[in-house]
């Protein structure tokens, strides 16, 4: 089939408008390879029609959100057609009463919450790049944040899920109440798999609250041994932080920037919000405020308002801009919690000696540390086999003391060079044998995922 010909074979399905051409497909491009052909359905039919089509031509399918995660996965084996997802758009069912909420999957995220804030609710998922992530995205990238440490992540929060198959074929899985029967907890199963099982149409979280009331205090220390004391006093006290941040000094600086704080020169942060009642948060602050002044804090600051919202923003999308206009890479590792402040360190050394700048912010609570690294200004560039063997590097360090580095985003000569995943062990075979029973043709993300699932 010719792009000519699979364009209008679409057209019958979405209709005109709602097609591209492969001319016109270019910033829909993954990798460096562009679509012959996108659709834009409209209907959980329609896109199961489109999924036909893609199954009886052997078509390999690229689902698309709003885009924020497209840089994450290895090389695509090959990019047919992108199916987008934009017109999936809507809240459909929401359940104040039963704190539930049922999503389309091309839903912007922010969109969500301010429909959901009409009835003083949210969905605690705050990933990288929130403004502009979608449902499903964050759900197929396991897109997490800062509030992961009080809220859990996406897994915690998903109860029921819609799916729409590499075949078109169409299925449930959970509910749309919280208390569920027993079995196979399916959803579960889509989350994480970056659109290799099926592509998600519709989700059915829990949802909670808004606090009453939400601050957030800032403080620097001039030295790591001062903010891992003080990180280590707040998880054992009796306080119940929504997020607990470690920031490296080069990022203290960006972020505080970005948010309108001055924090002293070298010196690395930590950031922790409380949400409940204006009496609990006052003394959970005063308290996290006391500890960090114990253990050597020098410059403090409280947030609230938009001061508050526009600091957790410029942490969501950290990404530093090289001066030289070459790109970095972004990095995500998954440690055990007395070796997130170790992580930071050790991807400081290794990019140094790399030639490298690495900014680093590490979730106390919950092992999480997100890794930027760029070229330092005014140095010669760093070729693709000197970024590799620093990335291998860094994750043969963090692997040796059990845990787990992905390349979340990079150039595509460095994901050519490098495993963007990393080993999964014997998972791997069980992995491959579910993508056979879901895609047996490989024509969702092919090469993508885990082990060039």
């Amino acid at each position: 089939m010719t792009p000519g010909q699979l364009a209008a074979r679409l057209e019958g399905i979405v209709g005109t408008e709602h097609v591209l051409p492969e001319e016109r497909c270019a910033q829909y491009a993954v990798d460096g390879k562009v679509p012959a052909a996108a659709a834009f359905p409209a209907t959980v039919e329609e896109l199961s029609e489109v999924m036909r089509l893609a199954s009886s031509e052997r078509l390999s399918v690229i689902p698309w959100g709003s885009g924020t995660k497209t840089s994450l996965g290895g090389i695509p084996e090959r990019v047919d057609l992108l199916v987008g997802l934009a017109r999936f758009n809507r809240v459909i069912e929401h359940e104040p009463a039963d704190l539930t909420a049922t999503i389309q999957g091309g839903a912007l995220l922010r969109e969500v919450q301010a429909c959901l804030g009409q009835r003083g609710q949210f969905l605690p998922l705050d990933p990288p790049l929130a403004a502009r992530a979608t449902i499903g995205g964050i759900l197929a990238a396991n897109a997490s944040g800062p509030r992961r440490l009080l809220y859990g992540a996406a897994r915690d929060l998903l109860i029921g899920i819609r799916v729409v198959h590499a075949d078109g074929t169409i299925t449930r899985g959970g509910a749309k109440v919280v208390k569920n029967v027993s079995g196979y907890d399916m959803p579960k199963l889509y989350i994480g798999s970056l659109g290799t099982l099926g592509i998600i149409v519709e989700a059915t979280f829990r949802i909670y609250p808004l606090p009453a009331v939400e601050r957030t205090w800032v403080t620097s220390f001039p030295h790591e041994e001062g903010l891992s004391s003080a990180v280590a006093e707040i998880l054992a006290a009796p306080i119940v932080p929504g997020t607990l941040e470690i920031l490296s000094s080069a990022a203290a600086q960006l972020v505080a920037r970005q948010a309108g704080l001055s924090l002293p020169q070298g010196h690395v942060a930590l950031a922790s919000s409380v949400g409940s009642v204006a009496e609990a948060v006052d003394a959970q602050i005063g308290q996290i405020k006391k500890i960090s002044e114990r253990s050597g804090a020098e410059a403090g600051f409280l947030l609230e308002g938009d001061a508050q919202a526009s600091f957790w923003t410029a942490i969501s999308n950290l990404a530093p801009r090289d001066r030289d206009g070459r790109v970095g890479v972004a990095l995500k590792a998954s440690v055990v919690l007395r070796k997130v402040l170790d992580t930071v360190r050790r991807s400081e050394e290794i990019a140094r000696s790399a030639g490298l700048h690495s900014l680093a912010i590490g979730e106390a609570g919950s092992g999480i540390v997100r890794l930027h690294w760029t070229v330092d200004g005014g140095k010669p560039g760093v070729t693709v086999e000197v970024m590799a063997k620093a990335i291998e590097a860094l994750r043969d360090s963090i692997v040796r003391e059990g845990g787990s580095l992905v390349v979340v985003s990079a150039p595509a000569a460095v994901k050519a060079a490098v495993d963007v995943w990393g080993s999964v062990g014997r998972a791997l075979a069980l992995m491959r044998e579910l993508k056979q029973q879901f895609d047996p043709h490989r024509l969702l993300n092919p090469g993508r995922f885990v082990g060039g699932i």
